[in-house]
Formats: structure tokens, sequence, C-alpha cells
């Protein structure tokens, strides 16, 4: 049996949640300004529908950027080890998976301000092309590969305790970080495929709404569940390799999600 390799993998998760909640907060205050963006725009008809998607999506990074930064600034009070570090480990899967998804959003709300400026549209298209790149191909394989990231802390978790696999498999790896590989594997060949068909991708003009509300939806279920549903669970239950590989697999359909979403609201 080869060594785990996940031993020298320790990471301290209270720390770099200081940081993200920090940086949340300050997304948050950009997405806040940029509501007040068209206040003073002249606009067509045209114009205002691309307008109000913008706002709907910095109205819904905000409010999601606001809630993850205090989410997050408790995160950072879970400093422990041993039980507390899995409980720490999964609410860092499932805020990460909001984050992302809520920064994306505010690239999109971006793009939408960028299309309504009637005489400057073409000066901002190849902006506009590299947003429609991010928030559609490059943001979506990067929110995939970091909850990957976040999930070998619970694999970590299991392996130091004792609760998951007796020693390490192929290439010094738990069976379940190549579940894991896994599902990232078939999320990311989706986006692509995505990238491939994006000129059958039929275009919604409220497809940004939709992404909106399910940034929204999902960030308050996730605070939700950490506030009020993670303490009552047993840690067995929290830490499970069931409950981890769930949560990889709901947070990559949702990257794949957006991606789609992203291409229909080009």
């Amino acid at each position: 049996m080869d060594v785990c390799r996940l031993e020298g993998l320790e990471f301290d998760i209270a720390a770099s949640a200081g940081w993200y909640s920090a940086v949340a907060g300050l997304l948050a205050g950009f997405a806040f300004v940029a509501v007040l963006l068209p206040l003073d725009h002249d606009s067509s008809e045209e114009d205002d529908a691309q307008t109000g998607h913008a706002v709907v999506a910095f109205v819904g990074a905000f409010f999601s950027l606001l809630t993850l930064s205090v989410a997050y600034a408790v995160l950072s009070g879970r400093s422990g080890t041993g039980p507390v570090a899995a409980v720490a480990a999964h609410e860092q899967m499932l805020t990460g998976a909001a984050f992302g998804l809520s920064t994306l959003l505010l690239l999109l709300g971006l793009r939408g301000v960028l299309r309504s400026y009637g005489a400057n549209r073409r000066v901002f298209a190849s902006g506009q092309g590299v947003i429609v790149a991010v928030t559609a191909v490059l943001g979506p394989l990067v929110v995939v590969g970091l909850q990957f990231s976040n999930a070998m802390d619970l694999e970590r978790y299991r392996l130091l305790s004792g609760a998951g696999d007796k020693g390490c498999g192929p290439s010094g790896f738990p069976t379940g970080v190549w579940l894991n590989l896994g599902i990232v594997g078939l999320a990311a060949t989706a986006i692509l495929v995505l990238l491939a068909a994006r000129e059958h991708i039929s275009r919604r003009e409220a497809a940004v709404d939709r992404l909106a509300w399910l940034c929204l939806i999902f960030t308050v279920l996730v605070v939700l569940w950490s506030a009020v549903l993670l303490p009552l669970l047993p840690i067995a239950a929290v830490a499970s390799p069931v409950l981890e590989h769930v949560i990889l697999a709901m947070t990559s359909v949702l990257a794949v999600v957006f991606a789609a979403g992203s291409w229909s609201s080009r």
C-alpha cells in the first residue's frame, strides 16, 4: 500500500475564511455601487431591458456576497481540530460554491451594463467577449476545481481520524478522492461541451434574472443549513463521504447550469 499523500495537505480553514470574508464584503460593496450606475443613464427601450437585468444581477450578487461575508466570518472562528475541523471543511465546501457563483453573477451584471450603453457598445464589445468566456467557461471550471480542493480537506480529516478508508489506494489517494475527481471531470466535460455547442443554445432574455435567483436561493439555503441544521447533525454524518460527494456533485451541476445560463444570456 502506498504512503497516503493527504497526510501532508494540512490547511488552515479558519485563516483562509477570514480573508474570504473580507473579499466577499469588498465585492458586495462593488455590487452595491454598481446598482446605482444606471441612474443617470439615458437609454432606449432595448437598453432599459438590458439595464434591468443587470440591476437584478447586481442586487442578487450584493445580497449573496454580503451574506457570505458574515458566513465566512463565522467560519473563521472554527479554528479547532478534530470534529471542529470536519465541520469547518463541510461549511467551506458549501460557502465556496456560493461565493464562486455570486462572483460570476457580479460579472454577468457588469456585462449587462456594458451592453446597455448604446453609443459605446462597440468600444466594450471585446470586454463583453472576455466576460462571456469567464462566466461560461473559465469561471465554472474554477468553481468546480476549488470545490475538489475543498473536498480534499474532508478526505484528510477522515483519514487522520480513522473514519475513512483504512490507508490509501492507487497513487497514494483514498478511493473518495478518485470519485471526486470523476465528478469534477464530468462537470468540466459538460462545460466544454456547452462551449462547443454554444451556437445551438437558445438565447433567453430572462436568463440572467434566473441565475440571480438561483444564486440567491442557494446562498440562503447554505446559510440556513450551516446555522440551523448543521449543529444538530452528528459529526459522522457531517464528515460522511456520501454527503461530501453529494455536495460536490450538486455544486458541479450548479456550475454547469450557470455556464449554460451565461451562454443563453449572451
